[in-house]
């Protein structure tokens, strides 16, 4: 287990731009905008936890750990949990807009 170096979450996109790129191309993909989420970093020994909040509150997340050089250099990896972190979000988005237009 890596130990958490600075215990502060970060933006990310401002902690890994490379990181935020590759969800903005992913996301797009599924007709997400990149403010219907909320990305954030913290760092550790062997790289990054990376959480993507989602729904109306934000209150739904997915979290990876990558390596420093996955988060500098994305992988397929980081790919496929974009693309579950995309459709999770989707499904909430469809799921709270229906609540608000629910007579």
């Amino acid at each position: 287990m890596s130990e958490i170096q600075n215990g502060k979450q970060k933006s990310l996109r401002i902690a890994a731009p490379a990181l935020y790129d590759k969800m903005v191309e992913v996301f797009e993909q599924h007709n997400i905008h990149p403010y219907d989420t909320r990305g954030t970093v913290m760092e550790t020994k062997a790289g990054m936890d990376v959480t993507i909040a989602f729904a109306s509150t934000f209150t739904q997340s997915v979290v990876g750990r990558f390596s420093h050089k996955q988060v500098k250099q994305p992988d397929a990896e980081i790919t496929e949990f974009f693309e579950k972190a995309a459709k999770e979000c989707k499904t909430h988005l469809i799921t709270d807009y229906y609540k608000m237009v629910k007579p």
